[in-house]
């Protein structure tokens, strides 16, 4: 998409235009408690402290801010700084880095809520020394975010406006007790870095008009230091209106349907700093710039609640985790200004759970996580009404996934609902079943090459599974990246057709033949030709129909792949990828088991001959895991038949644990 340039018309996301900006700016607070809507952010961490659900977040705030205390910021050393350009390594530096933003974060929160004056004195000492030393940092850009030649105190990336922001904020918080010569360190760094770069000499930088996270980080986080440091009214207009600009671009991502194509971490961070901002300008104007009052943010803020399976795990498509951990403060915010639900959480966020220690989640969910009295009555009054779904069918048509989730139980159901539309209460435990399909294209951002993927959810588990993102090198993106199994198609629940893997871009694409969705699940038709046109192939479509009656004790998937073929080559293997081990018992058969279901395959052993591996990997955090692939190779006997159908039929049901 072309940059947005604000004129006198209304952008068509955003519905904003450079005057009503620069109008808005002028009405509304000149010295605002608008960092967060409220001037008492001291009294309202304070009164956290004692909330049951917080008890996690405040024990590693304290935790961390005690070694910030005792010991100086691990440096950034240039032996870990070169290691991405000498041989593609980003881990060396990046645990430095984030360790010590996690630092800066934990004395930034721990000082508003420190027992006593000599406890306060000694967390704003530390607080001044993080402050002082990131601003001398070489670079507040990642290595592998930085260009091969330009200055790199003026680059900004992601970390660069996080930094930025992060800075701005402590300093809106602490300036009445920050000694000077740090104040003012953090307004000069700040603006040389980040503002000045951005707004005042207008660097090109590619992520101003990108249609993915990056546009709204990167705006959205100068635009908030934007907000809380520039004084001159016209400059923070012109700011302003470049920003806007960029979160029209973000938002054009997004189709009509809301849905995120790079996956629900990266719905965290991008819709995260799009809302973050968009309530500090909202704050900033008296309510008189508000992003989050068009239709299609509304939309997008519905996307979590939409791919939910069951037991916080997701639909993880592109580069994502399957158990994303949510900001809580952006959840509740979003369900207070859109009506979107705010799923059932056990415990705020803490610190750690964030591998880069993002200050402004931290923040903000100490600030914006409702308590139980509030929640409830939000949920009562505004989910009811506004949530975009309260279907267990949801479809993405332009983004290219269907998605079901059903309650089940191999037991009489006791005729009682609970939150969940066709959930009810069991006289045994009960589970939820789940099925997603994947069409779209393989040009997405974050995309992985998995035209046709699917995933089969029981008890909480992901059955067969996606890999999600897989550990972030310099490799996984440069050309040849789909040699990596996270992003290659033989690494997905897709087949292998005559050798052939799917390609890379755009042009490789899924077609939808047909989808219908009813109370008893959803079938979808997808042509995928033009995933494998080197394959030999004249057409091949993957059918699939996802059967779940709520009142049923087993879900069924059939799938069945259909090959006409244009040569003489007619050989496919279809493959299926689970954290769980199959078993193999039978000639026809493979089960796996999850923790609370039993999945069983059935096949046709005269056509296929199975067969399993394993294989050792490391998650995008570099946690090690095993994952076991299962191979239904066709048994490619001389024929003279043109087409060939490969049936596949899966079922789910609860099993006891001692059945296991």
């Amino acid at each position: 998409m072309k940059n947005v340039e604000l004129t006198g018309e209304r952008t068509p996301y955003l519905n904003v235009d450079s005057s009503q900006i620069r109008e808005a700016l002028i009405q509304g607070n000149k010295q605002p408690a608008f960092l967060l809507g409220t001037a008492d952010w001291k009294v309202q961490l304070q009164e956290t402290t004692e909330r049951p659900e917080f008890s996690l977040y405040w024990q590693q705030i304290a935790e961390t801010a005690r070694v910030a205390v005792q010991e100086p910021l691990p440096p950034l050393t240039y032996s870990i700084f070169r290691q991405f350009a000498e041989t593609g390594a980003r881990k060396g530096y990046e645990d430095v880095y984030f360790e010590r933003r996690a630092r800066l974060v934990a004395l930034g929160i721990q000082a508003a809520v420190a027992a006593d004056s000599d406890e306060e004195r000694a967390y704003l000492a530390a607080l001044e020394d993080a402050l002082w030393d990131i601003c001398g940092e070489y670079t507040w850009c990642l290595t592998a975010h930085l260009p091969a030649e330009g200055d790199p105190v003026s680059e900004v990336d992601l970390f660069a406006a996080e930094t930025a922001e992060t800075l701005a904020e402590l300093l809106y918080m602490y300036e009445d007790v920050l000694d000077r010569r740090v104040a003012e360190r953090i307004r000069i760094e700040v603006r040389q870095r980040v503002l000045e770069p951005v707004f005042i000499q207008k660097k090109p930088f590619f992520w101003r008009q990108a249609d993915h996270n990056w546009s709204a980080v990167c705006a959205g986080g100068s635009g908030m230091a934007a907000l809380l440091l520039m004084d001159d009214a016209d400059e923070l207009a012109a700011a302003i209106e470049q920003v806007c600009a960029s979160l029209e671009s973000f938002l054009s991502g997004y189709g009509a349907d809301g849905g995120c194509a790079e996956g629900l971490g990266y719905w965290v961070y991008g819709f995260g700093y799009y809302t973050y901002f968009a309530e500090m300008l909202r704050e900033r104007t008296n309510g008189g710039l508000d992003l989050l009052a068009s239709a299609h943010p509304r939309t997008i803020a519905g996307f979590p609640e939409r791919i939910h399976l069951s037991q916080g795990v997701y639909v993880n498509f592109s580069d994502s985790g399957e158990r994303e951990v949510l900001p809580t403060g952006l959840l509740h915010r979003l369900m207070e200004r859109t009506g979107s639900r705010v799923l059932p959480y056990d415990a705020v966020p803490g610190l750690l759970s964030d591998p880069v220690r993002r200050w402004a989640h931290v923040l903000r969910n100490g600030l914006w996580t409702a308590g139980e009295e509030a929640q409830a009555e939000e949920l009562t009054t505004q989910v009811k009404e506004h949530s975009p779904s309260n279907s267990n069918v949801n479809a993405f048509n332009e983004l290219g996934w269907w998605i079901c989730r059903t309650e089940r139980s191999g037991a009489n159901q006791n005729e009682t609902e609970t939150e969940y539309e066709h959930e009810y209460e069991h006289e045994k435990r009960s589970i939820a079943c789940g099925f997603a399909i994947k069409g779209g294209h393989n040009g997405e951002p974050h995309n992985h090459n998995d035209l046709g993927q699917f995933i089969l959810h029981a008890g909480g588990d992901n059955i067969l599974c996606d890999l999600g993102a897989g550990m972030y090198t310099q490799a996984y993106f440069q050309a040849g990246r789909e040699q990596i199994i996270n992003i290659s198609s033989g690494g997905h629940n897709v087949p292998v057709i005559n050798g052939m893997m799917q390609g890379s871009g755009s042009e490789y694409r899924a077609r939808t033949n047909m989808q219908r969705t009813d109370e008893l699940g959803l079938e979808v038709e997808l042509d995928l030709t033009e995933a494998y046109p080197d394959a030999g192939l004249a057409r091949y479509t993957r059918y699939a129909q996802w059967i779940c009656p709520p009142a049923e004790d087993t879900a069924t998937l059939k799938l069945t792949d259909r090959f006409i073929w244009d040569g003489e080559e007619k050989h496919f293997e279809e493959r299926l990828i689970s954290r769980f081990k199959p078993v193999i018992v039978d000639k026809g058969m493979v089960y796996w088991y999850g923790a609370q279901a039993v999945l069983q395959l059935s096949y046709d052993p005269e056509q296929l001959e199975v067969s399993m591996y394993s294989t050792d990997h490391v998650d995008h955090d570099g946690h090690p895991f095993t994952f076991y692939t299962t191979c239904l190779t066709h048994r490619n006997a001389p024929s003279a038949e043109l087409e060939t159908h490969c049936r596949l039929k899966f079922e789910m049901r609860a099993v006891e644990p001692d059945l296991q």
